[in-house]
């Protein structure tokens, strides 16, 4: 997120001889990022970049903190003024307080909150004119002052009108399906988790963290406030927030892990604006309600961790000088370190976030260029079946089928034509529209669909490598990687693709099964060396005459050959010819096949050519490693290879 700086506003918490310019570049290039000057209502404003791990910089007093540490590291004079304030009696016990203050939920850590009585009207001229330079719209002295301190030191606040409020305030849980109506006009409808502030007739009197309500608001004749601070829950507001597509200033804020340790200093800046201009006098002790104050931890961290992480030895003296100024308390033990952060500071939890403090301070740039002067880290083999995925996409693009990408969430219909059951599918619970409900549990209707709009380049055969998913119970689904092939071409061509996939990993064909499940579709079957039978995939025939091909990936790189044996080329020429054979009806042709490899020792490769009716014609290689094989030598082959297909039932069509 961005805020903006005025110039003249942040060297009221910062004593400094730097201009605009020095303070951009120095800031900038150590802690938060000034992306820009503006000239805002005749003055200099800085446009600050703020990361959400930093909330603590996302105000005034925080650019302030960074500046009065960064800028002397390059001997810039800078220091921290103390931040005016105003003190009055504090109490923790909720029955001396004139307003019924109730968290019985434990849905705030920090409560204050005080009676004042008060004079409204217009803000001063100054105060108008810094909440303009921030984008805020003065509304009044009362709601200013909230936004004020606000902006101030990064913590929002809330006013209400005391006469309005009743004599009890109720921080629960909304009811699902309650509305209420917010300052802006806007009759919100909440759900259950969404925090609110209820009065005595358990009427909503307030969005917490978000924005206030109309019922509760000062008027221009309000003559007593209750000024008001909470730290509510982030993630409650967080998704409240999101929901009701509410992103108010505070909203973002109190969503993002603020310090309920500094709360108390932002309210008594407020109770002396309240006092300085509003003629606020105290109606009612400060009620401070915070049951559990955050502790941070020690870390330890040696000097040698500390050259060892920058290559460089910055002296201790300067470590600490860097520490302090952040915030953090330092003990010193010889070269070893104890640091206890600042409340402000969440982000720093180990060790090497605090080098990297010490790093940021004292400036990446001054860190030296060196080359390494350590062992050269491993280097670790490539992800081989990540360039398998690759090869084997390459293998399918260069036989002519399209690569496609297909949304990973279908619709309704989609998923109910992908063969599952509509209630198998998981759900999203905010789909962006109708067309991403459902994770799909299959791709085949999504490449249908391709293939439909796609219709002026048929035949078409395209092929994606993604995941699916299938839900498991009190678990995250299950994604299983699928390689899937849907072909407008011929069944042949889509048995030579998956052929052409099962040589690119080496898997020899007679190893492979198809077997029929269904008349729509057969199971792709891999024997394996350890004479295993695993279902790998399937093949299915699907309407308007389209075929596709589904491969579990993970079990094909199960069955793959990880080192294939390399065959040198024969020494002698083989002999090759087609061979027509007529099969039963019930003999399978991948049975068959494997069986004519196995005829004799020296038909080193047998290949399926065509299929007619029941004729089946196959391409036969003869080969020895011996001597060059003749035509007597081919015809005894031939004879053995007729003798097997005799026992399978099958016939050779014609003579030879």
């Amino acid at each position: 997120m961005n805020i903006f700086v005025p110039h003249q506003w942040l060297l009221e918490h910062l004593q400094t001889s730097a201009n605009t310019k020095t303070l951009q570049s120095l800031l900038s290039l150590s802690g938060p990022s000034i992306e820009r000057i503006e000239n805002r209502e005749g003055e200099n404003v800085f446009d600050i970049e703020v990361t959400t791990n930093r909330m603590d910089t996302a105000s005034i007093r925080g650019i302030a903190r960074e500046a009065s540490v960064i800028l002397p590291q390059s001997n810039v004079q800078a220091k921290l003024l103390p931040v005016l304030v105003a003190t009055h009696d504090i109490t923790t016990d909720v029955s001396t307080f004139p307003v019924l203050v109730k968290d019985e939920q434990g849905l705030c850590s920090r409560v204050i909150a005080c009676v004042l009585s008060v004079k409204n009207g217009e803000s001063p001229e100054w105060m108008k004119k810094r909440l303009l330079q921030c984008d805020i719209r003065p509304l009044g002295v009362l709601i200013d002052i909230t936004n004020y301190i606000m902006l101030e030191l990064g913590h929002p606040s809330h006013v209400f009108d005391a006469d309005l409020l009743g004599d009890t305030m109720n921080i629960r849980s909304a009811h699902d399906g309650e509305s209420t109506i917010t300052l802006d006009g806007v009759t919100r409808t909440l759900a259950e988790g969404d925090i609110v502030i209820a009065n005595k007739k358990d009427e909503i009197i307030d969005l917490v963290g978000i924005m206030g309500t109309a019922n509760s608001v000062v008027r221009p004749e309000t003559k007593r406030i209750l000024f008001f601070i909470d730290h509510p829950h982030t993630k409650n507001i967080r998704r409240t927030s999101m929901r009701l597509a509410l992103r108010t200033k505070a909203a973002q804020l109190n969503e993002k892990e603020l310090d309920p340790t500094l709360a108390l200093e932002s309210f008594q800046r407020g109770l002396r604006l309240y006092r300085e201009l509003a003629s606020g006098k105290f109606e009612s002790p400060i009620l401070d309600i915070f049951p559990e104050k955050n502790a941070s931890k020690k870390i330890r961290v040696d000097q040698q961790e500390i050259q060892r992480y920058l290559g460089i030895k910055i002296p201790p003296a300067q470590c600490v000088k860097i520490l302090s100024g952040l915030g953090c308390e330092v003990e010193q033990e010889s070269d070893v370190f104890f640091i206890t952060p600042p409340t402000w500071r969440p982000d720093l939890a180990i060790s090497a976030d605090i080098i990297e403090e010490i790093a940021r301070v004292y400036g990446y740039h001054n860190l030296p260029s060196a080359i390494l002067d350590t062992r050269i880290p491993t280097i670790y083999p490539p992800n081989t079946d990540f360039a398998l995925e690759h090869r084997v996409k390459e293998v399918l693009a260069d036989l002519g089928a399209q690569e496609v990408y297909s949304y990973s969430t279908v619709s309704t219909d989609v998923a109910r034509e992908s063969g599952f059951e509509l209630s198998s599918h998981l759900k999203i619970q905010n789909p962006l529209n109708e067309e991403h409900v459902y994770l799909r549990q299959s791709m085949i209707p999504s490449h249908l669909e391709i293939l439909e709009k796609n219709a002026q380049y048929a035949p078409l055969t395209v092929f994606e490598l993604a995941n699916l998913y299938h839900p498991q119970e009190n678990d995250l689904p299950f994604e299983s990687l699928h390689l899937t092939i849907t072909s407008e071409e011929s069944l042949d061509t889509v048995r030579g693709y998956l052929n052409a996939l099962l040589c690119e990993l080496h898997i020899p064909a007679n190893f492979v099964e198809l077997k029929q499940e269904q008349a729509s579709f057969v199971t792709i079957q891999i024997h394996t060396q350890g004479d295993e039978i695993l279902d790998v995939g399937t093949l299915a025939t699907l309407p308007k005459n389209r075929f596709s091909v589904d491969l579990t990936w993970a079990r094909v790189l199960y069955v793959r050959a990880r080192n294939p044996e390399y065959h040198p080329l024969a020494k002698f020429a083989p002999i090759r010819e087609d061979l027509t054979f007529t099969l039963p009806a019930d003999l399978k042709i991948g049975a068959f096949v494997s069986s004519m490899r196995n005829a004799d020792s020296k038909i080193v490769n047998v290949e399926f050519v065509t299929m007619y009716h029941q004729n089946v014609t196959l391409r036969v290689a003869y080969s020895s490693e011996e001597k060059q094989l003749t035509t007597d030598d081919a015809a005894q082959i031939r004879q053995s290879l007729i003798a097997e297909a005799q026992k399978l039932g099958a016939t050779l069509v014609g003579q030879v």
